[in-house]
C-alpha cells in the first residue's frame, strides 16, 4: 500500500494564493479605512481638548486678574512635526473655537471653529500645479505645512520657516526664494547677494556725508529700479561723501519682469527703541512715522521729502522677514532674544540668516539723533541701524503678480518652482 504524500499540489497553492489575494483585496481598504478614521478622531479630540481647556484658563485667568492672549501650546501639548498652526478665538460668551491644520500624521486635516462639543474634520487636497502661486502655497500649508506657518501679525501672512524649506524658485535664470504670501502676492528674495552697495550716500555737507534714509530717493533704489531693473546705467555708492563705487552688472530679463507687481512697499520707520519687540516692527514698518523725526543738526540737515509708502517693482526684505523665517517661535515677540551664551536666538533655524553677512532691509530708523540710519541685519544675527552710507550686502525682493502660476518643481534646490504668468 503506497504512502499518500501531503504536499500541496501546484493546484492547490495556486488556489491558496488566489483565496488569499481576494482577503488581502477585502481587508486592506478596511484596515486603511480603520486607520484614517482613528487618525481623524485622534485629530478631532485634539482640537474639542484644546478648545475646552481654553475656556478653562481663560476662567481661570479672570479670577486672576489676567486678561492674556491664550495660545494652543499654553493649554495643551501641541507637537510642531503634527500641527502646522493652530489658533484659539473666543466669542462674546466665552466659549473657545479652535482652527488647526495638520501636518506630518495629520497631513491632509483641518478644523475650522471646533469647539468643545464638536470639531468638524475637513480633508485637504494636495495642491496641483497649474494653481495660482497665492492659492498652491495656501493649499500646501494646510495640505502639509511643512516648513510653513501663520504669522502672528493682524494680516496673518504665510511665511516659509525653518534651516532650509522648500521654497526655492527659478526666476531670471537664477534661484531665489519665496518669502510668503502676503495678501493677494507672494514675496520673493534672490537667494544670492548682488554686492555689497550704499543703501545711499551725500555730500559732506548733508547728513555728514552718510546718505538720507528715504527710500523713494535712495541710490540703492534708483539702481534697484533702473540699471539692475534692465535700464540705463546709474551712479553706485561704497561709502560715506558720495564715495562711487561699480553697480554689479546683474539685470533682469524680460520674462521675469513680467511676473513682478508694481507693488506699494511699506517704508515706515522703525524707532530704535523698541527694537526687541517683533509685532512693534512689524507695526512700524506699516505706520506713519517717517526716518526724519530729528529737529536739526549737522546729521539731519537734509531737505528730502519723506514717504512711508513706495510703489515699485524691486525693493528689499523688512526686518520682520528675518524674525519670522526664524523656527523659534519667541522671535514672533523678541527679534533680539539672546541665549544664556549670549548668542542671538533668532539666528537658530532661519534660512534668512545669512553667517557674517551684512545686509541691508528696506526700513529707515527713526532717531531723535539723525536722519541717517537704516535697519540691517547683523552678520552674529541681530538686527539693528547703520548709517546708510555703509556697503552692506543687497538680497533684492519682488512681489508677483497675483496672477502667477506654479507650473512645475517641488521647491527644492535640485528642483525648484517653475512659474508662469497666468490669465
Amino acid at each position: 500500500m503506497r504512502k499518500k504524500k501531503n504536499a500541496f499540489t501546484l493546484i492547490e497553492l495556486l488556489a491558496v494564493i488566489v483565496i488569499l489575494a481576494v482577503i488581502l483585496v477585502i481587508a486592506i481598504p478596511r484596515i486603511l479605512d480603520v486607520i484614517e478614521t482613528s487618525k481623524k478622531d485622534s485629530f478631532k479630540n485634539s482640537a474639542q481638548l484644546i478648545a475646552d481647556s481654553a475656556e478653562k484658563k481663560k476662567v481661570s485667568d479672570k479670577l486672576l486678574g489676567k486678561d492674556e492672549e491664550i495660545t494652543c501650546k499654553d493649554v495643551a501639548k501641541i507637537n510642531d512635526e503634527d500641527y502646522a498652526s493652530c489658533i484659539i478665538t473666543f466669542d462674546n460668551e466665552g466659549n473657545a473655537n479652535v482652527s488647526i491644520t495638520g501636518k506630518g500624521k495629520f497631513k491632509g486635516l483641518k478644523i475650522t471653529n471646533g469647539t468643545k462639543e464638536n470639531a468638524e474634520v475637513k480633508e485637504i487636497t494636495k495642491p496641483t500645479y497649474g494653481m495660482k502661486a497665492t492659492e498652491y502655497i495656501t493649499n500646501l500649508l494646510e495640505y502639509d505645512g511643512e516648513g510653513l506657518k501663520i504669522d502672528n501679525t493682524s494680516d496673518a501672512n504665510i511665511r516659509y520657516y525653518g534651516s532650509d524649506p522648500n521654497n526655492y524658485v527659478r526666476f531670471n535664470n537664477e534661484l531665489w526664494r519665496i518669502i510668503g504670501v502676503f495678501g493677494n502676492n507672494v514675496k520673493l528674495v534672490r537667494s544670492e547677494k548682488l554686492g555689497y552697495l550704499s543703501w545711499d550716500s551725500s555730500e559732506e555737507s548733508i547728513n555728514e556725508g552718510r546718505g538720507v534714509n528715504e527710500w523713494s530717493t535712495s541710490a540703492l533704489k534708483n539702481y534697484l529700479n533702473t540699471m539692475y531693473y534692465g535700464g540705463t546705467s546709474v551712479t553706485c555708492f561704497g561709502d560715506w561723501k558720495n564715495t562711487t563705487t561699480t553697480c554689479p552688472t546683474n539685470t533682469l530679463d524680460e520674462t521675469s519682469k513680467a511676473l513682478i507687481d508694481n507693488h506699494t512697499w511699506n517704508t515706515g520707520a522703525i524707532e530704535h527703541n523698541i527694537r526687541t519687540d517683533t509685532l512693534a516692527f512689524y507695526k512700524d514698518e506699516r505706520g506713519n512715522v517717517t526716518g526724519k523725526i530729528c529737529n536739526g543738526g549737522a546729521g539731519c540737515n537734509d531737505t528730502v521729502e519723506r514717504t512711508t509708502e513706495w510703489p515699485g517693482y524691486i525693493g528689499l526684505p523688512y526686518a520682520t522677514d528675518y524674525a519670522y523665517a526664524s523656527g523659534e517661535s519667541i522671535c514672533e515677540t523678541n527679534m533680539v532674544k539672546k541665549d544664556s551664551n549670549n548668542v542671538y536666538i533668532c539666528k537658530n533655524d532661519n534660512w534668512m540668516f545669512k553667517p557674517n553677512t551684512w545686509y541691508w532691509t528696506i526700513s529707515p530708523d527713526a532717531s531723535s539723533g539723525s536722519s541717517r540710519s537704516v535697519w540691517f541685519v547683523f552678520g552674529n544675527g541681530c538686527a539693528d541701524v547703520h548709517n546708510a552710507s555703509l556697503a552692506h550686502a543687497v538680497f533684492p525682493a519682488i512681489y508677483l503678480k497675483s496672477n502667477i502660476l506654479i507650473e512645475s518643481g517641488n521647491g527644492s534646490t535640485s528642483d525648484p518652482y517653475v512659474l508662469k504668468l497666468g490669465n
